[in-house]
C-alpha cells in the first residue's frame, strides 16, 4: 500500500486530484453565483456537475500516463524500485480527498434531483387554502421542469376595479404562457387559490401545484399610469431566476403580458419561433375594460356554481356582455354567459309549470346566438368540442356527439367544462375517461370539479380504494357533501356496510334509502318511499328505479322524456342514481332516438348494483 502511495505522489496524481477538487469547487460556486444574473439556464449547476465529474477520471488518468515537462506532456518514466517511505503528509492527502468526496456525494443524496426540485416518490403535503382542513400527505411524481404557476399578482392600490385590474392580467399572462404547448401550466382555478396575504411559502405551494417554478408579482395603479413587478422563482432552492419591474402607461399596459411572457420562456429556454409569438399575443383581450368586466364576472359565476344559487348568473350577465362588446373575440366570455340561459332554460323544463313560448325562445336565441360568438373565436380541438357540447345537448340531433366527446377527452389542453361532463356519462371508454381527468388534474390539481369528474370515473371503474382517496382530497377543498357522497358509493361498493351506516343519522334520508337499496332491504325502502317520491321527478325516479319499481320508473321517466330538454334531465337522474339503466329504452322514445344517433353506450358505465332493481322486485 505504502508502495501505490508512493508512485502516486512521485507521478504527481495526488497534487492533482486535489488540485482538481479544489478547481472544481471553485467552478461550481461560480456558476451559483453568476447563473441567475448572466442568464444561464436554471439546468446550469447540473451540467455543470456532470462535467466535472466525467473530468475527474481523465485528469487521473493523465497525472499517472503522463509528466508535465518544459518540452510539454511527455509520457512518465517507470523507475526500478525507487520507492520512498509513505509520510504521515500522504495519508493526510488521501484522507483530506476522502472527505472532501464524501461531502460532495452526501450532498447529491441529499439535495433536491439534479434536473428538478423533487426526488421520485417524495411524499409531499398538499397545500390547500386557509380553512379548508389539515393537509394530507400524498406521493407525487417530480413536477417537469417546464412547468409554472402564475400566482395571483397582488393589487397595491385602494381603486376597487385594481383588484380586478391585477387578477385579469394575471389571467392574461397565464394563458400567454398556457399558449406554449412545451410547457405545463397550472390553470387559473388552483393558481388562484393561492390569492390574499396570507399564503404559504413558494416552495410548499409548488409542491402543492406541482410545478418547478412560480411566477408571482405586483400590480400598483396611479391614475394612468401604472407599475408592474414580475418574479419568477425556482421552488427547488427558492431561488429567484429572473425579475423585472415595469412602469408603463395603460394605453401600453399590454405589452407587459408578453414580454413576462417571453422572458419567462427565455429563461426556461423554451424556442418561440413566429407561430408561439403569434399564439401569445392572440391569447389576450387587449382591453383593460374587457378584463376588469371578465373578472367580475367570473366572480359571480363562480360563486354561482359553487353555491348552487344560480340567480347569480344574473348579476353576471351585464359583466359578461360589457366584457365582449369591448372584447369581440373574447372566447371564455361568451361560453360562460351562455351558461346562464342553459340553466334558465332547464329550470323551466323542470318546473312542471306550463312553458311561456316567448321567454323560451327569447332565451334559446340568445345562447345559440352566444355559442355560435364563442364557436368563431375557438383556436383549439378542445374549444371546438367544448363548444359542440354545449350546441348539441340543447339540439334534436345527437349525431356527432361521440366523436365531440372522443376529442375533448383526447386533447392535451387543460380544458373541463360541465354540460360536456353531462355527455361523457354515456362514454363507454373508462380508460380515456380516466387519462383525461388524470390530464385535468396535472395541470389544475386543486379544482375540485375536476377531481370530482376523476372520482367518478374511478366509481364508474369500481376502483373504490382510489375513490376514497378522493373523497379525502375533496374533504380538505371543504367540498363537505360531495365528499360524504362519494365516501359512501365506495364503502357500499367495498361492501363495507357498517361503515357506511356508521357515517348516516336519521337525518340523512336519501343516503340511508340508497344504503338500503344496496342491501336489499325492502320493508325499509317502503318505509320512506312516499317521502322521498314527493319531492321532485329526479328524486322519484331514482327511488323508483333502486327500489325495483320498474313501472314507476318507467312512468316518470316517460313523463321527462317528453319534456323539451328531458334527454338532459334524463342524464341528470343517470348521475345521481349510479344504477346503470334507472328506465328502459322503450318507455322515452325521445332520449332513445338521441342515444340512438348518437353512437354513446347503453346502459351507461357506472352501476353501483341494486339488487331490488336487478331482480325486479316491487316493495
Amino acid at each position: 500500500m505504502g508502495s501505490f502511495i508512493n508512485e502516486l505522489r512521485r507521478r504527481g496524481v495526488i497534487r492533482a486530484i486535489a488540485g482538481y477538487l479544489v478547481a472544481a469547487w471553485l467552478i461550481l460556486q461560480v456558476v451559483a453565483a453568476v447563473e441567475n444574473a448572466a442568464g444561464l439556464p436554471v439546468w446550469s449547476d447540473g451540467l455543470a456537475l456532470i462535467v466535472l465529474i466525467v473530468g475527474f477520471p481523465i485528469i487521473v488518468f493523465m497525472a499517472w500516463s503522463f509528466d508535465l515537462t518544459p518540452e510539454g506532456l511527455k509520457p512518465t518514466v517507470v523507475e526500478g524500485n525507487s520507492a520512498e517511505p509513505t509520510r504521515a503528509l500522504d495519508y493526510v492527502m488521501f484522507a483530506a480527498i476522502a472527505v472532501f468526496c464524501g461531502l460532495i456525494a452526501w450532498q447529491l443524496a441529499t439535495r433536491p434531483a439534479l434536473f428538478s426540485g423533487q426526488r421520485p416518490g417524495d411524499t409531499v403535503a398538499l397545500v390547500t387554502p386557509a380553512g379548508a382542513g389539515p393537509p394530507a400527505e400524498v406521493a407525487v411524481a417530480p413536477p417537469p421542469e417546464l412547468s409554472v404557476a402564475v400566482l395571483p399578482f397582488s393589487a397595491f392600490s385602494s381603486n376597487e376595479n385594481d383588484g380586478y385590474f391585477a387578477d385579469g392580467l394575471t389571467e392574461e399572462i397565464l394563458n400567454s404562457l398556457a399558449s406554449l404547448p412545451d410547457l405545463l401550466v397550472t390553470s387559473r382555478t388552483s393558481a388562484f387559490q393561492f390569492k390574499g396575504p396570507d399564503v404559504p411559502p413558494i416552495p410548499e405551494i409548488a409542491r402543492s401545484l406541482n410545478v418547478a417554478h412560480v411566477l408571482e408579482g405586483s400590480v400598483r395603479r396611479s391614475g394612468d399610469q401604472v407599475r408592474v413587478t414580475a418574479q419568477l422563482i425556482r421552488a427547488s432552492d427558492d431561488r429567484h431566476l429572473w425579475s423585472q419591474t415595469y412602469d408603463r402607461s395603460m394605453d401600453d399596459v399590454f405589452a407587459i403580458q408578453e414580454e413576462i411572457a417571453e422572458a419567462v420562456a427565455a429563461v426556461l429556454e423554451i424556442v418561440l419561433d413566429e407561430d408561439a409569438r403569434r399564439r401569445m399575443r392572440n391569447s389576450g383581450t387587449r382591453s383593460f375594460e374587457a378584463f376588469i368586466a371578465y373578472q367580475r364576472a367570473l366572480e359571480l359565476w363562480n360563486e354561482a356554481h359553487a353555491s348552487g344559487n344560480f340567480d347569480l348568473l344574473d348579476e353576471a350577465d351585464p359583466f359578461f356582455a360589457s366584457a365582449t362588446e369591448q372584447a369581440p373575440d373574447f372566447f371564455q366570455a361568451y361560453l360562460l354567459r351562455s351558461d346562464r340561459h342553459s340553466h334558465r332554460l332547464i329550470e323551466m323544463s323542470e318546473s312542471g309549470e306550463p312553458i311561456d313560448e316567448t321567454v323560451w325562445n327569447a332565451l334559446e336565441t340568445e345562447r345559440v346566438g352566444l355559442l355560435n360568438e364563442a364557436m368563431r373565436t375557438t383556436e383549439t380541438l378542445a374549444q371546438r368540442s367544448i363548444m359542440a357540447s354545449n350546441q348539441i345537448l340543447f339540439e334534436g340531433n345527437w349525431t356527432n356527439a361521440f366523436t365531440i366527446v372522443f376529442d375533448a377527452l383526447a386533447s392535451e389542453d387543460c380544458l373541463n367544462d360541465n354540460w360536456l361532463q353531462t355527455l361523457v356519462v354515456l362514454y363507454p371508454d373508462l380508460d380515456a375517461r380516466l387519462a383525461y381527468t388524470e390530464r385535468l388534474l396535472v395541470c389544475d390539481p386543486l379544482n375540485p370539479d375536476a377531481l370530482l369528474a376523476h372520482a367518478d370515473t374511478l366509481i364508474a371503474r369500481h376502483d373504490f380504494e382510489a375513490a376514497l382517496l378522493d373523497a379525502d382530497r375533496l374533504l380538505e377543498m371543504d367540498r363537505i357533501e360531495e365528499s360524504e357522497l362519494l365516501r359512501l358509493d365506495a364503502l357500499m361498493g367495498l361492501e363495507r356496510y357498517d361503515e357506511a351506516r356508521a357515517m348516516l343519522d336519521e337525518s340523512w334520508l336519501w343516503e340511508n334509502y340508497r344504503l338500503d337499496a344496496r342491501l336489499g332491504n325492502a320493508e325499509a325502502l317502503t318505509e320512506a318511499y312516499e317521502e322521498l317520491a314527493g319531492y321532485d321527478d329526479w328524486s322519484a325516479l331514482i327511488v323508483s328505479a333502486i327500489a325495483g319499481r320498474r313501472p314507476e320508473a318507467n312512468a316518470i321517466a316517460a313523463r321527462i322524456d317528453a319534456r323539451p330538454l328531458g334527454a338532459i334531465s334524463l342524464i341528470d337522474v343517470i348521475i345521481g342514481c349510479g344504477c346503470g339503466a334507472p328506465f328502459d329504452l322503450e318507455a322515452t322514445p325521445n332520449f332513445a332516438a338521441r342515444l340512438e344517433e348518437s353512437g354513446l353506450a347503453w346502459p351507461p358505465p357506472a352501476d353501483l348494483g341494486f339488487p331490488l332493481m336487478d331482480a325486479g322486485q316491487t316493495p
